[in-house]
């Protein structure tokens, strides 16, 4: 089941030319939210969604 494993090595500059080329991009922060914030909406939202199948 095992592949063989090949390694990659990079001189620094090779990493920072790939760093340069491939910009490390920051993962977008989601907004938290309490675990019963719009308990209230269910109904709402399965109605619309009830409407949409049809």
């Amino acid at each position: 089941m095992s592949g063989e494993v090949t390694v990659w090595r990079m001189t620094e500059e090779e990493r920072l030319a790939y760093i340069k080329k491939h910009p490390i991009k920051p993962a977008e922060k989601r907004k938290k939210k309490k675990a019963f914030d719009d308990i209230h909406k269910y109904g709402e939202r399965r109605k619309k969604k009830d409407k949409s199948v049809y």
